[in-house]
């Protein structure tokens, strides 16, 4: 069998036939003219959709013929009057009955005669398929196919662009007479466009689908709302007999308005709804999804979509509902609200559907439903609603607002989610009014949620007095109770898990809590791309940045927080100026709470290192409050007091640096990241005094590393080289930010020129050339800056590398970054390394 499509598009002899190029980008249609051109007897059977180009194509077999003198029958002539060398040529035969199809293969069979018959497809019609066998058998069997978007450029001349010819196949459906049209528009008026185009198609089919028969309209309905319907449904839903359903399928397939998976073309959905009107199509789809029903062959997407048209039925709803129980979260909630819709009890839906709202980002309308849920007399609805209410304040950064309903429920009336309450009041400093939740949470049933519930309130309670791995095996063993869990909170267990690892320097379990469920939401997304951060590998955790798409303010209150820290870590002044930019509008929004200090923390960095602290200082003092309030807990004042010292080294302000030093050392005892923390503190401290002591520097810079912040552990090395006098201490420093600098720097600086050593500290005009090489400035640019020639600046450069041990350029450049030399400014001008 040939197609329209078998042959490539392009220049072919038979063009110069008379009205050939009307077959341009058909070259099975074209390579049938040039059989019958070339003479003697031709077999051919034709078959193609309404509009494929079949009766123009027999048109054009048939002047040929009579061009060369030979006698043409356009219908079944006598046996007698047809003699060798005459021409049969008919179409639309796929109308004609057993006995004209018998007759047709007995002329077909002769051998001596040319004949070309056409039809359109009618795959159970056993009638026509044992016609096109035969001609098959003993001739040419052509299928007129959509014409691919080649084909129409061809058409077009060329002058059709590729992307407008590929519209116009979509829009069509191939149809060659539909893009005929759309193409005779554009040629008509070069100014016309696509749209022109798009309303030359749709007029097309309009005109078409008038001149179709009721009943194929009905199956056409029908194959637009069920894709690919087999003929028992369109039986059952149209209330024919199978054969008469298996007729109107063959006919709806002629039309050429289906695909070659009998699915209705996407873009003339508009225009059946224009000739059939929404209440013939709302009326049949009625039908079908009752015939649906009936055989349980509705599936889900066609429950949806029953749904959504308006269909209210109890079944259509119940198997709705049924679907909800088991979908993920943002599928879930298209559900629940689709059985709502197709009749469901609000009273059975509204609870599920705002905790699949929330936990889908659909905020405003979890709001919505919450708000309604609360005024409901049944106490259980509105714990429901308080729960609901307070997962999605939490989720807008809010915990105020959730601590607030916990407290206008009352530790009683909450009974089985009294423990969220304890981690809301938790999250807002109120320790007293937790303990109070706490006690009357026991009484509760003890169903799989509530023992989860416990654990991770009693774990949260715990880190307040114990030590962090003492609070992480209960919220460890919560995470292990959430797998199946489709409740609204405020926080998902691994999130906790993971941040009071964070806190605590444990990045390896951090990493385990959040890997430990496959589907992980954009907040536990966002804290394993943190946990990157932290740990120095900023490659990672910019990847995973750049795929999170956050759902709430409270996700793009991390995002912000995360590219700030990346930048701030990079050196990279650009994008830190640009992150913090991005980060104000969300920063403005920010209230603090418990599990928000880590990106405040970043927040605050990046606010002293741009000079603009004023627009955040509220928020740093009510952190301080907050924890001040819970009894500075070491699991979580530890990271905020690293944060405090770090803010102090970076605005070079040693008294401010103290109290969070003594914080630290509060919670050193028998906290070995604490310690860590404390003796870095004081060794900054030092460094910042202009009194660095080499031995303490390199032990808190291992000790940092250890606890799993190696661009801290570097940076500490770094700046302390620069501020010792002795050449030797300040090259032992400038190797230990090397060997404990983030895997970047380390991976690149791994070993020291042993023929060229180090000879000390940077000079202060090796320092300001080292600043805007990391700028990316020539040597002829940064002579420019300093007023000195290039040469001089390559000289500098050769000292410098000399000075640093550095094996190679790229070496040099990752040991100057770790030393604190990166940029300073959105200008490039210098400051104090301390700064970086």
């Amino acid at each position: 069998m040939e197609s329209a499509g078998d042959v490539a598009v392009g220049r072919s002899p038979v063009n110069r036939l008379p009205g050939a190029t009307a077959f341009t980008g058909m070259p099975a249609a074209q390579a049938l003219l040039s059989a019958v051109h070339a003479g003697g007897p031709v077999l051919a059977f034709v078959t193609g959709v309404a509009g494929s180009g079949k009766s123009d194509l027999l048109q054009h077999c048939r002047r040929l013929l009579n061009r060369s003198g030979t006698q043409v029958f356009t219908t079944i002539p006598e046996h007698e009057a047809t003699r060798p060398g005459c021409a049969v040529i008919v179409d639309d035969v796929h109308h004609w009955e057993a006995g004209s199809l018998s007759r047709l293969t007995d002329l077909a069979d002769r051998g001596d005669l040319t004949v070309i018959a056409a039809a359109e497809p009618r795959l159970s019609d056993n009638n026509i398929r044992q016609v096109q066998r035969t001609f098959s058998a003993l001739g040419t069997d052509i299928k007129l196919g959509p014409l691919p978007t080649p084909a129409i450029i061809a058409r077009s001349g060329g002058t059709v662009s590729a992307p407008v010819a590929d519209v116009i196949r979509r829009i069509a459906g191939g149809n060659r007479a539909a893009i005929d049209t759309a193409l005779d528009v554009l040629r008509a008026d070069p100014a016309a466009d696509e749209r022109a185009a798009r309303e030359a198609i749709a007029k097309w089919q309009h005109e078409r689908l008038r001149a179709l028969d009721p009943t194929t309209h009905d199956v056409l309905t029908v194959a637009a709302l069920q894709p690919s319907p087999d003929p028992h449904t369109i039986a059952d839903t149209l209330g024919l007999d199978p054969t008469a359903a298996i007729e109107a399928l063959d006919r709806a397939r002629g039309s050429g308005f289906l695909t070659g998976t009998d699915e209705f073309l996407p873009a003339a959905l508009p225009v059946l709804r224009a000739v059939r009107g929404e209440h013939q199509i709302a009326s049949t789809h009625r039908s079908l999804v009752d015939a649906l029903l009936d055989r349980g062959a509705l599936t889900i997407d066609g429950a949806l979509a029953a749904a959504r048209s308006g269909v209210v039925d109890g079944r259509l709803a119940d198997l709705l509902l049924s679907a909800a129980r088991t979908a993920p979260p943002a599928e879930a909630a298209d559900l629940w609200h689709a059985a709502l819709t197709a009749g469901a009890d609000p009273g059975v839906v509204r609870v599920p559907l705002a905790d699949a709202a929330t936990l889908a980002g659909d905020l405003d309308t979890a709001t919505r439903l919450a708000d309604t849920i609360l005024a409901a007399d049944s106490p259980s609805d509105r714990r429901d609603a308080v729960r609901i209410g307070a997962a999605v304040a939490a989720r807008r950064g809010t915990y105020s607002r959730s601590a607030d309903l916990y407290r206008w429920l009352g530790p009683e009336a909450a009974g089985p989610d009294a423990t969220i309450g304890v981690l809301t009041l938790l999250a807002t400093g109120d320790r007293p009014g937790a303990e109070e939740f706490s006690a009357t949470a026991g009484a509760a049933p003890p169903t799989t949620d509530h023992a989860r519930g416990t654990l991770l309130s009693s774990g949260l309670l715990a880190s307040l007095t114990s030590s962090p791995a003492a609070a992480l095996g209960p919220i460890l063993r919560a995470v292990s109770l959430s797998a199946q869990h489709r409740r609204a909170e405020p926080e998902s267990a691994a999130a906790v898990a993971a941040l009071l690892c964070l806190h605590s320097g444990d990045l390896a379990g951090a990493k385990a809590a959040l890997s430990r469920d496959c589907d992980q939401t954009p907040r536990e997304q966002l804290l394993l791309g943190w946990t990157a951060m932290v740990g120095g590998d900023l490659s990672t955790a910019a990847d995973i940045l750049g795929e999170v798409t956050p759902q709430n303010l409270r996700d793009e209150l991390v995002a912000h927080a995360l590219a700030v820290a990346i930048a701030r870590r990079r050196g990279d002044m650009g994008a830190l100026v640009a992150a913090w930019r991005d980060a104000v509008p969300a920063v403005a929004e920010m209230e603090v709470d418990l599990f928000a200090l880590h990106p405040l923390g970043e927040l605050w960095l990046a606010a002293v290192r741009l000079q603009d602290t004023a627009r955040l200082a509220h928020l740093v003092m009510a952190a301080d409050r907050l924890l001040a309030a819970l009894g500075s807990p070491p699991a979580w004042s530890m990271s905020w007091s690293w944060y405090g010292v770090q803010a102090a080294i970076l605005a070079d302000d040693p008294s401010a640096l103290v109290p969070y030093a003594r914080q630290l050392g509060q919670a050193a005892a028998g906290e070995p990241f604490g310690a860590a923390l404390a003796d870095a503190g004081r060794a900054w401290l030092r460094v910042l005094q202009g009194q660095p002591d080499v031995a303490e520097v390199k032990k808190a810079a291992s000790a940092l590393e250890q606890a799993g912040l190696p661009w801290d552990a570097a940076r500490l090395a770094g700046e302390a080289a620069l501020r010792v006098d002795d050449t030797q201490a300040a090259t032992s420093l400038l190797q230990v930010a090397r060997l404990v600098g983030a895997p970047a720097v380390a991976a690149t600086a791994t070993h020291v020129d042993s023929a060229h050593p180090a000879a000390g500290p940077l000079t202060e005009r090796e320092a300001e050339v080292a600043r805007n090489l990391l700028l990316g400035l020539t040597y002829r640019e940064i002579g420019a800056r300093l007023f000195i020639s290039g040469k001089t600046v390559e000289h500098h450069v050769a000292r410098i590398r000399r000075r640093l041990g550095a094996g190679s350029r790229s070496e040099m450049l990752s040991m100057l970054r770790a030393a604190g030399y990166g940029p300073t400014t959105n200008q490039g001008g210098a400051q104090s390394a301390t700064s970086s």
